[in-house]
């Protein structure tokens, strides 16, 4: 039979009231009660909308853990810690990051967590209380973090491994990748990856990528690249695309609420390596598939009759194929130096260093 596929959902938190017999609403009546409950139920529903869907699922799992946690100690009819003072609530949640470094509410495949999970965890659960109007179990008088959980952190880092970090991608790799121009597929990821490159674009933002729908980064859309030349807007239907002075885009979100954001590279006149050039050739070529419009992703590619979209795996084969082809020994890298990561810091490393052919601008 089919494997039943299982939904993750989050729990919303329960909305609570401010207490109205209180002396503050003495004089409130019936009407402007209501008033009050639909403004606290406008004001809920908004500060959950704030927030990405992975966050709120990240939140309620910690949540969870914590609740198995608190149970597997005796707690149960205490779950917020109202009856403990600020430095025990550290203290509990002191031995709740030990639980959880030795994977205890982790798959079998974790024998033990990283200090940045553990702390993301525990934070995500301090938050739940917050969202619950209660004190953060973590914080100290001062609003610091407490000792115990700041130096439980630090043993733990010291602990881990080293975090490999992914190498920046040389424009050498994506004039490897632009040899192959065969397939629509093909043709596809080379524009992509060296207009990325050039705008040092997080690849959510310009490749299909597991669960985008919970990731605050919005795609790029092609009503968000634009031409120019002699400061004229030159309309993706014309001939002489290629030909603009400057290509830019509008971010619309990004990961640290930035709305809107505008970034601007001109044209280089190199055959390949060239801003303008690829953005130009993204834009012909999505526009000439059947139902593309405005709102069309740039991820967009024509297969199997359709519009299907490049992914971030796609992005990554193509990465390696290159890398293996020109050799990982004459590139000064390992098999798996590479990922999605790779090509936003290899723009931004060349536009820092502005020794790579040809000159980038920002």
């Amino acid at each position: 039979g089919r494997r039943q596929i299982r939904r993750r959902t989050y729990s919303p938190f329960i909305l609570t009231l401010p207490q109205t017999d209180a002396p503050t609403f003495r004089n409130s009546t019936v009407a402007t009660r209501n008033t009050l409950v639909g403004d606290l139920v406008t004001a809920e529903t908004l500060h959950e909308g704030a927030v990405t869907r992975k966050t709120l699922e990240d939140r309620d799992r910690a949540l969870r853990r914590w609740k198995s946690y608190a149970k597997s100690i005796g707690i149960t009819d205490d779950i917020w810690l109202d009856h403990l003072n600020r430095a025990d609530r550290i203290k509990i949640f002191g031995a709740f990051a030990v639980a959880l470094r030795q994977g205890r509410f982790s798959g079998p495949s974790h024998d033990s967590l990283v200090e940045s999970t553990i702390r993301s965890t525990v934070s995500y659960a301090a938050q739940a209380f917050r969202e619950n109007d209660k004190p953060n179990p973590t914080r100290d008088d001062d609003g610091e973090l407490g000792v115990l959980l700041s130096r439980l952190y630090r043993s733990f880092g010291n602990k881990d491994p080293a975090e490999k970090q992914q190498k920046a991608l040389p424009a050498r790799v994506l004039l490897e990748i632009a040899k192959l121009q065969h397939t629509e597929t093909q043709r596809a990821i080379s524009q992509l990856t060296i207009g990325a490159f050039y705008f040092a674009m997080r690849s959510c933002e310009y490749v299909k990528v597991p669960a985008a729908e919970k990731r605050r980064t919005d795609i790029v859309r092609l009503r968000n690249v634009v031409f120019r030349r002699n400061a004229t807007i030159i309309p993706h239907d014309s001939p002489d695309l290629h030909l603009a002075d400057f290509v830019s885009i509008t971010f619309e979100m990004q990961k640290k609420d930035e709305k809107s954001d505008r970034v601007t590279q001109h044209i280089t006149h190199h055959e390949i390596m060239c801003p303008v050039r690829a953005w130009a050739a993204i834009i012909k070529r999505i526009r000439s598939y059947p139902g593309a419009d405005d709102d069309t992703p740039v991820s967009a590619v024509w297969r199997n009759n359709r519009i299907e979209h490049i992914t971030s795996q796609n992005i990554i084969s193509a990465i390696d194929n290159a890398a293996e082809a020109i050799g990982y020994a004459n590139l000064g890298v390992e098999k798996g130096d590479f990922g999605n990561h790779s090509i936003r810091s290899g723009g931004a490393m060349a536009m820092a260093l502005d020794d790579a052919p040809p000159p980038f601008e920002s």
